[in-house]
């Protein structure tokens, strides 16, 4: 009977984690490369989260009215944080991905932008005067910032910029994760407290039905005694009647 419930329950289990195995299969690591596939896996794994979450809901039901209650819901709880493990990982992929295509195009519309920039403000080649009449005293002209050295200067700048938002994103991306994290305990505390809940009046109620049954068991047996006991006294007192006429 238990390796019976034993098999039941694996069963159930592995089917219930369909949507997570389709998606983990669908986007294996390192498989997601552009927006496009990004938005469809974040799309999909939404899609399967609710599915997870709703197969979760109805086994914790299912296992409240099995003899091995205990072991069912943490067998069922621990495919559940498979999937929820499967499903995350893929959400986290394709948000870098996103982050990344972003970040890529951020910086070449901004190296575009200076390339434009530079074209404009480049001094343009003018023609020396064909007759110039009298030399002009004048001061040698500043020498121009070293060029390389800002492009350098901004690059260092670029790169810092990069690195902070960088950690900030993934502060962001890791905070977003533990609250998710909590509500889902928070959501899985709940549901299986409502199914003890449930189990308890499920049983509270069997009891009071079996309780009822033997009180109605024991009130039709008393009736059964009393009825035979006015029975036995009827013939009795038939009996006791025939006797008195044979004796007069």
């Amino acid at each position: 009977m238990t390796l019976r419930i034993l098999l039941f329950t694996a069963g159930l289990a592995i089917a219930s984690a369909a949507s997570a195995a389709d998606i983990g299969a669908t986007y294996p690591a390192g498989s997601i490369a552009s927006r496009d596939q990004a938005q469809a896996a974040l799309a999909e794994a939404h899609t399967a989260a609710k599915d997870a979450d709703t197969t979760y809901r109805k086994e914790l039901e299912r296992c409240a009215g099995v003899f091995l209650q205990n072991q069912c819901t943490q067998e069922v709880r621990r495919k559940r944080d498979a999937q929820m493990r499967e499903i995350r990982r893929v959400e986290v992929e394709a948000r870098e991905v996103k982050r990344r295509i972003d970040a890529d195009e951020r910086a070449g519309r901004r190296a575009q932008s200076e390339a434009e920039q530079k074209t404009e403000t480049a001094p343009k080649e003018t023609t020396a005067p064909k007759e110039p009449t009298a030399p002009k005293a004048a001061t040698a002209p500043k020498a121009p910032p070293d060029a390389a050295e800002r492009e350098a200067k901004q690059a260092e700048k670029e790169k810092e910029a990069a690195a902070n938002r960088e950690r900030y994103q993934q502060k962001q991306r890791t905070h977003a994760e533990e609250e998710a994290q909590r509500k889902q305990n928070e959501a899985d505390q709940a549901a299986e407290r409502a199914a003890n809940v449930k189990a308890y009046e499920e049983k509270q109620q069997a009891a009071a039905a079996y309780a009822k049954r033997k009180e109605d068991d024991r009130i039709a047996n008393e009736k059964r005694r009393e009825d035979r006991r006015i029975e036995r006294e009827r013939k009795q007192k038939e009996l006791d009647e025939q006797a008195k006429q044979v004796k007069q």
